[in-house]
């Protein structure tokens, strides 16, 4: 019992670590500009004390000042004691702090030190999950079109022959094109969940959900009605494109925001930087900074911090109204420290330097991880609607050579009608599975399943128009064999 109890504790203080390492180099950050600043490690560990945005050190800190203020403990002493518990990066950050003080040595540059290497650690793992991406995306399209094959290599060797009905004891491959791929999107979104994490909030499910079902609902009984029986197909993407269309409007709203605010925040901390050199004071330098007109989006807020500064409200007030704005934790970070730092009299010129040297450093690594993402959407395009347009041809194309190679004209004329039932089946299989397929590609690159509605819009027309193209016979297989 007591082995199982101590391998508990073990499992549960390492699943704390890994959680504690996401805020790390927001961590160190912070400590090494308050040190910086002048503060000492107990009076660090208050403000931290109060930082909601990095609950899991929040936590610690709270226990080591538990051990300081009840306990009476000499806080270098607790500090060294969190290495004892087991190894992890937060308990060698404060044992190397620890000694870096108690050595004499130069504390500002081990701290300057640690978060440049926290930040190039950061910025590996980033790459790391891009590469996860990759492995994901490859792993998924390689699915889709083992399934086609599959698919065409079980109709090609059917003991019917092609595009006749299949015998009663035969399973027919068409079921294995229609299930497969939603059910594969669906497991892939289920995989995406934790690769990469939005730093925009999800659309509200419900309001996606009353906005979207009705139509669908009246697509679908349109469909089985059979007002419109040619049109079927057509009726339902339009239902799942409109079902898209308000989330994906407003989901592009909120990212290009994200976007404005991620670039504006960086600038403004460098430009409080700069003005600070300049020897204005620190509110004046933000109101300086924030007065600017081009930030997009982010205008609103930023206009509003140098109104809110001038009207004499506190720096608390302000960032309570930041984060009613944005959830974004960069955009937060970036002023919470940047108010935590003047608030606390240490808004010097180093300090404000490293900060803002900070803050366009996560910039670059955001940006960058952007761009190594953007060529797997166009990938993704090319391939689902490639294979989607493939399937769509073969099921065409080989019950079209059947029905054509009938003589009897009540068969073929059976056939025929077999043949439109089995490509609209298909055609409904292909539009879920481009929506679903959008949702996919939006998760993996942005890290938000509401900003994939987009990308199923696009991928749903790319699908009705492979639909038009083979409707139409501007392309078929059995034309070419007459």
């Amino acid at each position: 019992m007591s082995f199982l109890k101590n391998h508990d504790q073990k499992d549960k203080q390492k699943k704390l670590n890994k959680k504690i390492d996401t805020e790390l180099p927001f961590f160190i950050t912070i400590v090494t500009l308050l040190a910086t600043s002048g503060f000492g490690p107990y009076s660090i560990f208050i403000k931290i004390k109060d930082m909601e945005l990095l609950p899991n050190v929040r936590k610690e800190a709270m226990k080591i000042l538990k051990k300081i203020d009840i306990l009476g403990m000499d806080p270098l002493t607790v500090m060294i004691e969190v290495k004892d518990k087991g190894p992890s990066n937060f308990g060698e950050f404060l044992s190397g702090y620890v000694s870096a003080i108690q050595s004499g040595g130069d504390v500002v540059n081990y701290l300057k030190t640690k978060m440049n290497g926290a930040f190039d650690l950061y910025e590996s793992a980033q790459k790391g999950l891009v590469e996860q991406v990759k492995a994901l995306v490859d792993t998924y399209m390689t699915m889709q079109i083992v399934i086609l094959a599959v698919y065409i290599i079980v109709t090609a060797t059917t003991t019917s022959g092609v595009g006749t009905p299949a015998l009663k004891t035969d399973i027919d491959p068409l079921y294995l094109v229609i299930i497969m791929p939603p059910l594969i999107s669906g497991l892939f979104l289920f995989l995406a969940k934790s690769v990469n994490k939005s730093k925009v909030e999800e659309m509200d499910l419900k309001k996606i959900t009353m906005f979207g079902i009705p139509g669908i609902i009246i697509a679908v009984a349109i469909m089985f009605l059979k007002v419109i029986p040619d049109y079927n197909l057509y009726i339902l993407g339009g239902a799942l494109i409109v079902s898209a269309l308000w989330p994906a409007l407003k989901f592009q709203d909120r990212y290009k925001f994200s976007l404005d605010a991620e670039a504006a925040s960086a600038v403004i901390l460098r430009d409080v930087a700069e003005a600070r050199k300049a020897g204005f004071g620190p509110e004046k330098c933000v109101i300086k900074a924030t007065k600017r007109k081009d930030f997009g989006l982010f205008n609103k807020v930023a206009n509003g911090i140098s109104n809110k500064l001038e009207w004499g409200m506190t720096l608390e007030d302000i960032f309570q109204f930041i984060k009613k704005e944005t959830t974004d934790f960069q955009i937060l970070i970036n002023f919470r420290v940047l108010f935590e730092i003047i608030s606390s009299g240490g808004g010097n010129v180093n300090t404000l330097n490293t900060l803002a040297g900070i803050s366009e450093k996560i910039r670059n690594i955001e940006k960058s991880k952007r761009e190594m993402l953007k060529p797997y959407v166009f990938v993704g395009f090319m391939l689902i609607g490639i294979t989607g347009f493939t399937t769509l041809l073969v099921i065409d194309s080989l019950t079209s050579l059947g029905t054509n190679l009938e003589t009897d004209i009540a068969k073929k004329s059976a056939l025929q009608l077999e043949a439109n039932a089995r490509f609209e089946l298909l055609g409904i299989a292909i539009l879920v599975q481009s929506w679903l397929s959008g949702l996919f590609l939006g998760k993996i690159t942005t890290g938000s399943y509401s900003a994939g509605f987009r990308h199923s819009i696009i991928l749903i027309i790319i699908s009705i128009g492979a639909i038009i193209i083979i409707q139409s016979k501007i392309l078929s297989v059995s034309s070419i064999f007459g």
